[in-house]
């Protein structure tokens, strides 16, 4: 990944006078420029050499000279240009500004340190391809699956902690996949642990807010495991957040197919249900588990269940949280 290689030639002293950052995960983006901003100046995007510029509201030429000038307060400045247009197929980028923003890349000894970032950019541009070549072009997708593991893993050892696989996983599932939100609650956890090192589930727990998704996937583990009290709550909570009774109820009656489906697998010799049904390894266990709670019978039952209740909203024979809450009520029963 080029964020890890970034953090290698920092960490080995090597500063590029001009950077070019893009990709559709903002939030290492924004890591990045302020890794190159610590680098390069004492107190990085705060320091008064610092000039942060819009670049749809610059002009290429405006960066340039502006990087031609001298500063006043050091003998270094950095100049950082968000949502930078210059790099896409039309920007009309001329062979001058081209030769000069070239030039700047290739100095030995720089005065002054230019980061351009931006979602898109086209490789297919003169200076785009001579930056990739100086190695002064960084990409920051998405992070997905072990990606967003060995970032997670990071981040915590950066504050002393660490956690165990099952409760990462927990993490992910309970916080969601957002890094500025996965920052922001394990900067909670890390207050909440004070010099513990190890996270655990009970401090995730008690500490993490729970994103909708997982606030369905925990009203639909208690309704499997006959918590009829805690399913209500859990009802209202996604009630008065705004979630449709109809989308909460099609969750449930997916769960319930899934676990018969995960069923079948075993029957027929397959374990690995998270590659066979496509889900993630913390939510294939929670399925295994629900799938051995529920018999044949009981799924049989409840799939009824959940269907007549869909075919009664859809015909208006009954108001449809009547219909949810009444329905967490009838499978709370059978499952006890």
């Amino acid at each position: 990944m080029d964020a890890n290689r970034l953090k290698h030639e920092i960490k080995t002293g090597i500063k590029r006078p001009v950077y070019l950052f893009y990709g559709q995960e903002d939030f290492l983006i924004e890591e990045a420029v302020n890794a190159v901003a610590n680098a390069v100046l004492p107190a990085g995007r705060n320091d008064t050499s610092c000039t942060l510029l819009q670049g749809t509201e610059t002009t290429l030429q405006e960066v340039l000279d502006m990087a031609d000038t001298v500063s006043l307060f050091s003998s270094k400045r950095l100049i950082i240009v968000a949502d930078a247009p210059y790099f896409a197929k039309s920007s009309g980028i001329s062979p001058e500004q081209t030769a000069r923003l070239l030039n700047l890349s290739k100095k030995k000894e720089a005065d002054a340190y230019l980061i351009f970032y931006a979602a898109e950019i086209s490789r297919s541009l003169k200076i785009v391809k001579e930056l990739a070549a100086a190695g002064a072009l960084y990409r920051f997708d998405t992070l997905r699956n072990t990606a967003i593991m060995a970032w997670l893993r990071e981040k915590m050892a950066g504050y002393g902690k660490r956690a165990d696989t099952k409760v990462l996983q927990l993490f992910l599932a309970q916080v969601g996949t957002d890094l500025r939100t996965l920052t922001v609650e394990l900067e909670k956890l890390v207050t909440f642990l004070g010099k513990q090192a190890e996270i655990t589930e009970e401090s995730i727990e008690a500490v993490c807010a729970r994103n909708i998704q997982t606030n369905i996937f925990a009203l639909i583990d208690a309704v499997v495991y006959g918590k009829t009290p805690q399913a209500l709550r859990l009802l209202q909570d996604l009630l008065a957040v705004g979630e449709p009774p109809l989308r909460i109820l099609s969750m449930l009656v997916r769960q319930f197919r899934l676990i018969g489906e995960a069923k079948e697998l075993w029957a027929a010799g397959e374990r690995r249900l998270a590659a066979a049904l496509s889900l993630k390894p913390y939510a294939a266990q929670i399925l295994s588990k629900q799938a051995q709670q529920v018999s044949a019978t009981q799924l049989k039952y409840a799939l009824t269940l959940l269907l007549q209740c869909e075919l009664d909203i859809k015909q208006g024979r009954i108001e449809p949280v009547l219909a949810l809450e009444t329905l967490i009520v009838a499978l709370g029963q059978q499952a006890s």
